[in-house]
């Protein structure tokens, strides 16, 4: 049985090619067919949901007395793994036909579907217990702002589960990517998303790397360490728009 979706959206804000592409209702319909087979395909391995699922959940070890907040939750998958452990999550996305899709394939009463922006995420500071993030990460207009909101929710002691493609290793790679990057997909550098985080008290707990795939755990432990010389200090942020066309460094 679906509900109303609240619309939590602020009345101005700028979003990439890729981020406006999940408004189509096609890329809704068409989204679990490329998602379940993703990780396999980028990985070179086989990397099924079941086994990202299992490696997230023991990461986080999910309670049931626990709040969540799935960013970007796209059709839910993130938001029904962890909801399957009796957690409470609040899953977003700023796209409406994404969240219908999820909503349809959602048995548990305790995931509950918000229209919101990242960057500008309508909750209170310490207000989660945990946040998951399924490879949105790489879409986001402003990447910092984004990262920076999701450690304001945490609560401390609380844990961000991410996984996303980071900026390659080689030369040839980077130049690979910046075909995808036209079309406002990103590829954070991993030692700039963590001096990032750890502006905002959270660190690197545990971390997986499969060719392009990144999975990694922070923790919210208060500690902060930044100076002027930090990666974090270098232009995280923001794409272009639309279309982006500032590399993401």
């Amino acid at each position: 049985m679906t509900s109303a979706i609240p619309n939590r959206l602020p009345s101005a804000a700028k979003y990439t090619l890729a981020q406006l592409s999940n408004l189509l209702p096609v890329t809704a319909l068409l989204y679990d067919a490329w998602r379940v087979k993703s990780l396999s395909l980028l990985t070179g391995e086989d990397f099924t949901l079941e086994r990202e699922f299992a490696l997230m959940l023991e990461w986080l070890n999910v309670q049931p007395d626990q709040n969540f907040l799935d960013v970007g939750t796209s059709t839910g998958n993130y938001a029904r793994a962890v909801a399957e452990r009796g957690a409470v999550v609040t899953a977003i996305d700023l796209s409406k036909p994404m969240l219908t899709q999820a909503q349809k394939l959602t048995m548990q009463p305790n995931i509950t579907y918000e229209q919101v922006n990242i960057e500008a995420l309508p909750y209170a500071d310490s207000s989660f217990d945990g946040v998951v993030v399924g490879a949105s990460l790489n879409e986001f207009f402003d990447t910092k702002q984004a990262l920076f909101e999701m450690a304001r929710v945490l609560k401390p002691g609380g844990k961000l589960f991410m996984m996303y493609l980071r900026e390659s290793d080689t030369g040839f790679g980077r130049f690979a990517q910046t075909a995808f990057k036209l079309s406002g997909i990103r590829f954070p550098n991993r030692d700039v998303v963590a001096a990032t985080l750890l502006q905002s008290g959270l660190e690197r707990s545990r971390a997986e790397l499969r060719r392009a795939v990144t999975l990694e755990l922070f923790v919210k432990t208060g500690r902060t360490s930044v100076t002027p010389s930090d990666p974090a200090e270098r232009n995280l942020s923001r794409a272009a728009g639309k279309p982006a066309t500032e590399p993401l460094t």
